[in-house]
């Protein structure tokens, strides 16, 4: 058995590398495509000696045989020649439908912007015969290179921001092109799918999130706005319960309130620290507007003065209280002092 002889395939770009519409280079698939050629073997009959023995091959498969004066018959599944004496080559030739992606960039209306176009091939054979006549080997590429230059022009008439109806023109130009494939014998479906490149749906998608942002902007402030208001009428309202428990005399229920909520102990500590701040600033504004106003009399002043009076001497007293508890550390002896004492007499009695 003998199979067809294949050209060697082109160096594949990197996939890496960014597509251009002007190089025009289709991205390849990362395998090769194993089915490009639908015919599966060559056989030359004389070479082989099979005579008249009956000849099947694969069972789904067609069998174009050419005669000696070079016509060529075709056998589809399951018909089979009863005898290959008078044939000098049998092809067989698979007629089962194949697919393939086709990823290429598309120029639009401006030479800035493209298209990315992918394009979901599917193919088969329907006339072996002539599929055999014509001598292509690889259907892939000739499909795309039939297709590529009526995609091009359908997508040129289009504007990068008409991507939809780029994407309508391209399918309608495909599918009007009914002649690509025809001549080899193949049956050929398109279906087609286009949108803008990526820098262009980058900018769009800052585009909507700008906009979002402006949209959400206001609403989320008067909803910041609502909830510092609701804050703060919220510890108003604790403040104001506070208040009334401790004018009614209710320590013990204030305390068992900050008992189960001790969360809030801290908010009442500052609110009777300030309160009592504001107390005692208002007292001392009162007694400073009566004295620089000089509004009392002096029998007036008696009693303030007298409570002054014992307000110092009970500070005072507390001070020297607190002196009198820690009295001041004794001197240490001077040494010298010791030395110069003169020794006791042994001699008295006793001694």
């Amino acid at each position: 058995m003998e199979h067809p002889e294949h050209p060697e395939q082109p160096d594949q770009p990197d996939q890496s590398e960014e597509l251009d519409w002007f190089q025009q280079q289709p991205r390849q698939p990362v395998t090769p495509h194993t089915d490009a050629d639908p015919v599966r073997t060559v056989w030359q009959l004389p070479r082989f000696r099979l005579g008249s023995r009956r000849f099947t091959g694969h069972i789904d498969h067609a069998l174009v045989c050419v005669t000696r004066k070079g016509a060529h018959e075709t056998f589809l599944p399951p018909e089979r020649p009863s005898s290959v004496r008078r044939y000098v080559a049998l092809y067989e030739v698979d007629t089962s439908p194949r697919a393939f992606q086709l990823n290429v960039p598309l120029p639009s209306l401006d030479d800035t912007f493209e298209f990315e176009v992918t394009v979901d091939i599917t193919w088969r054979v329907i006339n072996p015969a002539q599929f055999v006549k014509s001598q292509e080997r690889d259907a892939p590429g000739l499909l795309t290179r039939s297709l590529l230059p009526v995609m091009r022009n359908a997508g040129r008439s289009h504007p990068i921001k008409a991507s939809a109806a780029a994407e309508r023109g391209v399918q309608q130009a495909v599918n009007g092109a009914s002649s690509v494939g025809l001549a080899q014998g193949l049956w050929v479906s398109c279906t087609v799918r286009l949108r803008r490149d990526a820098t262009e749906r980058s900018h769009q998608a800052r585009l909507r999130a700008a906009r979002h942002e402006k949209e959400a902007a206001w609403p989320e402030h008067e909803a910041s706005r609502l909830r510092e208001t609701y804050e703060a009428q919220r510890r108003a309202e604790q403040i104001m319960f506070y208040e009334a428990t401790l004018a009614r005399g209710g320590v013990a229920a204030l305390a068992l309130h900050l008992t189960a909520h001790p969360e809030e102990t801290q908010l009442v500590l500052e609110h009777l620290r300030s309160g009592q701040d504001k107390l005692v600033d208002s007292q001392m504004h009162l007694i400073d507007q009566a004295l620089t106003g000089n509004r009392l009399e002096d029998y007036q002043l008696q009693e303030p003065h007298q409570l002054i009076a014992e307000r110092m001497s009970a500070i005072l007293r507390t001070t020297a209280l607190s002196e009198a508890e820690d009295p001041p550390p004794r001197p240490a002896p001077d040494p010298r002092a010791v030395e110069s004492a003169p020794p006791k007499d042994s001699s008295e009695p006793g001694a």
